[in-house]
């Protein structure tokens, strides 16, 4: 029996009302998540090196990617709006642990504690699924996928306003106070969601191993970057890779894991999970490459020398157009034609835009347009792969599995900004006795997010032939009941009709 702290009844809360409220706690993740980056100048000059001001960031997503899978299990297991409450009431801890200790550890410790933020969009994606009937909850995911999308630009646009005008500190006093109120709005309007079971329910050692390794693994790829280091990373690797090989085994033999790996056995959720890694490790990673070729100098060969405001303005825009137009659009599609038809699209787009890049990068109308296509094409699988996702896992693990898919997409954005910030750093030239990089070095980088492209191309192909298997087998479930009862029927007379002759 659902267990209810509202007091407002069910009935009274819309389905608008009800996707507004998700949207809004989805908007403190997406703000958190990249408000600090626009800020990281200024925070430098109050506290020096560079490295160490990057645990902020570290931290944040360290913390979201090992605490959200197991969030989400404790949302399906003890009520998601429970734990999305308590989730936003942590971000807004995390925001006053820098208002009132604005020193460096009081930084790095409250993005940490921030970082559990990193659990709202698969308890939303569980609510939403929970609340809505099966017309609603494409559009649904679709839009909360789609304020992921826009929340990355708009953060950085609203967060950059604050320190302009009231200085650093102020986003943090801003995203507390949006965190507090998300948090009131959901308890007061939000009637709790069902609990089905008890904390004894909850696989904490499955958990507490999975977010060891998860931490394990990207601090290797974070350390990477940083010279000196390279016996850290070497533990951080085999430390990681250890333990998540015992925590597979674990959870193998487990009947009630936190992250239950049986669900890979149905081929849409193993598709969503490696969709949304490709589409983080080789085209959103490649958004660095968008950021640095815009503003590099026309004279080196390809470039168009935009300020970072103009540069920030045209990715803006794009994501803006995608997250809002093309993500629901997206999300309808998905509903009626199944997921993997928006996934195709928005693969194909991918692939055009790199190969305009590749093969036009030097005109700036194809270099604007490239980049632009690309986030596009980003706008329709980021709607589609949830959808995709969601139609193979139980009701009952929804918050689990769309918080590992966020894992999936930080594992690939721990890993891809790696890979084309060495292909950036390969191949340079000089122009006003600075190096730039070169034009192959662009191209090159390209051509890697036109692969990522092919790739999910291929995905999306998988994800539809998943599909049309899962529907031919729901269509075939009445003929099989039929001849179940046909036969028992049949079984059932034999007796008689052998009585009777006898």
């Amino acid at each position: 029996m659902a267990l209810r702290t509202s007091s407002r009844s069910w009935q009274t809360v819309s389905a608008p009302l009800l996707i507004t409220i998700l949207v809004l706690a989805e908007t403190n993740h997406a703000f958190e998540q990249n408000m600090v980056q626009i800020a990281l100048p200024h925070i430098y000059s109050d506290f020096g090196d560079p490295f160490i001001v990057g645990w902020s960031i570290t931290g944040y997503a360290l913390v979201a990617a090992a605490t959200a899978a197991t969030a989400g299990r404790l949302g399906d297991v003890l009520g998601r709006k429970q734990v999305l409450v308590a989730s936003l009431l942590l971000g807004t801890v995390g925001s006053f642990i820098v208002v009132i200790s604005p020193t460096l550890p009081g930084l790095i410790i409250g993005r940490a504690v921030q970082g559990v933020t990193g659990a709202i969009l698969g308890l939303a994606f569980g609510i939403a699924r929970e609340r809505l009937g099966e017309k609603r909850i494409g559009m649904a995911l679709s839009l909360l996928a789609g304020t992921a999308l826009i929340g990355g630009p708009m953060g950085t646009f609203v967060a950059g306003a604050l320190v302009d005008s009231l200085g650093w500190h102020s986003m943090f006093y801003f995203s507390g106070a949006l965190a507090l109120i998300s948090a009131a709005i959901t308890a007061w309007l939000l009637p709790s969601s069902e609990r089905r079971g008890t904390l004894r329910d909850v696989d904490f050692l499955g958990g507490t191993m999975f977010a060891v390794a998860v931490t394990l693994v990207l601090l290797g790829f974070t350390l990477m970057r940083r010279p000196g280091l390279s016996s850290i990373v070497l533990l951080s690797f085999v430390g990681g890779i250890t333990i998540a090989a015992v925590w597979i085994v674990y959870t193998l033999r487990h009947k009630t894991p936190t992250i239950d790996l049986r669900t890979f056995r149905d081929g849409r959720v193993a598709v969503a999970h490696l969709a949304m890694f490709v589409v983080a490790v080789g085209v959103l990673a490649s958004f660095l490459v968008f950021s640095v070729v815009l503003q590099s100098p026309a004279g080196v060969g390809i470039g168009m020398g935009l300020s970072a405001a103009a540069t920030a303005a045209v990715m803006g825009i794009a994501s803006l157009v995608g997250g809002a137009i093309l993500s629901p659009l997206s999300g309808t599609l998905a509903q009626r034609f199944g997921a993997g038809v928006p996934m195709t699209v928005g693969s194909v787009i991918i692939c055009i835009a790199s190969a305009s890049l590749y093969f036009g990068g030097q005109v700036p109308t194809l270099l604007v347009a490239g980049c632009s296509a690309t986030i596009l094409g980003v706008a329709f699988l980021y709607a589609a792969i949830p959808i995709l996702l969601m139609s193979g896992v139980p009701e009952a693990r929804t918050s689990e599995a769309g918080n590992l898919n966020q894992v999936m997409k930080s594992v690939g954005l721990a890993i891809g900004p790696l890979v084309f910030s060495a292909v950036l750093a390969s191949q340079t030239v000089q122009l006003g006795g600075k190096p730039f990089t070169a034009p192959t070095a662009y191209a090159s980088a390209f051509l890697i997010a036109g692969v990522a492209g092919m790739t999910l191309f291929v995905l999306s192909l998988a994800a539809l032939y998943f599909e049309r298997s899962a529907k031919n087998y729901r269509k075939a479930q009445p003929d099989r009941e039929n001849l179940r009862n046909d036969r028992d029927r049949i079984d059932a007379e034999i007796p008689q009709q052998a009585g009777y002759h006898s």
